[in-house]
């Protein structure tokens, strides 16, 4: 069982050799939640999940207490999208995936808020907010879908706080949604995660638009970009501009603290980063 040290430190695995493996490298990199996707991550194909890949996983899940479990949604998915061929494999992807969470215990289903592209961007918020309500409004089971911040490069929404808040808005069952917050994400899209006046003005524009209870989970990556660059170039921790101070900050604050941090660096090196955040976690708190 893992310690309840605050925050709690996972890892993106890859499952392309079966939850099994997957199981396996969580125990190896001594994770604490994880994240995976139950799909090709560029394309719609998934295959299935047998019994005993799928017991094995939630057992080794129980084991290593393992929370959250997260699966996110393939990066092909927009469900802000204007043809209607793409907005409806979003749906089928969605709720085929919201269904599959259920099958191996995943806590939280994150994804995307997608790209309004050749509309606008009112006309894309309100495609996703209605398919975030029909999946809903049909789904029996308990995990929760999250949805991400976004650097808000080009057409694609959940560049702003204030828009994260009028997409949860728009859902009628509001116990079923929540935020994702990815820190290369809003460092990109301005919100300064590199200094504790930054870090704090970030908290309380939270608490002023989603609302701090319906923060779930933070990705933690670095940023290869400034602030405000609206690129999403994600990079190891402490290799970017928000840097080993700023992750040592937020892992010591009283709000983000509390969050679970699932890395979402290049899988070659995710050991180092899990070995660096739990370092600046256990390292004396800064003032």
């Amino acid at each position: 069982m893992n310690s309840a040290r605050q925050p709690r430190i996972g890892a993106h695995l890859p499952v392309g050799k079966g939850l099994k493996y997957t199981a396996d490298e969580a125990r190896r990199l001594g994770l604490e939640s994880l994240q995976v996707f139950l799909r090709n991550p560029r394309g719609a194909k998934a295959r299935e999940l047998d019994e005993e890949e799928v017991a094995y996983f939630r057992e080794t899940v129980r084991d290593l207490g393992l929370f959250p479990v997260v699966v996110h949604i393939p990066y092909i998915s927009n469900p802000a999208a204007s043809k209607e061929n793409l907005y409806q494999l979003a749906y089928q992807v969605i709720a085929e995936d919201l269904a599959r969470c259920d099958v191996i215990g995943a806590d939280y289903l994150v994804l995307h808020p997608g790209a309004y592209t050749t509309s606008s961007r009112e006309a894309g918020m309100a495609r996703l907010v209605d398919l975030l309500n029909r999946i809903l409004d049909g789904y029996v089971g308990s995990t929760k879908v999250l949805v991400e911040t976004m650097s808000g490069q080009g057409s694609e929404l959940g560049g702003s706080l204030e828009e994260m808040s009028f997409i949860l808005g728009g859902v009628t069952q509001a116990s079923r949604i929540g935020v994702c917050l990815d820190t290369c994400h809003l460092y990109a899209a301005g919100y300064d995660l590199a200094t504790p006046e930054g870090i704090e003005v970030t908290r309380e524009k939270l608490e002023k638009t989603v609302g701090l209870e319906r923060v779930r989970l933070v990705h933690a990556n670095d940023s290869t970009r400034e602030l405000g660059s609206r690129r999403d170039r994600h990079a190891h921790v402490g290799e970017g501009f928000i840097g080993e101070e700023g992750f040592r900050l937020l892992c010591h604050h009283p709000f983000f603290s509390k969050l679970p941090f699932i890395l979402e660096t290049p899988y070659a090196g995710v050991a180092r980063d899990v070995e660096t955040l739990k370092r600046l976690r256990d390292s004396k708190t800064v003032v």
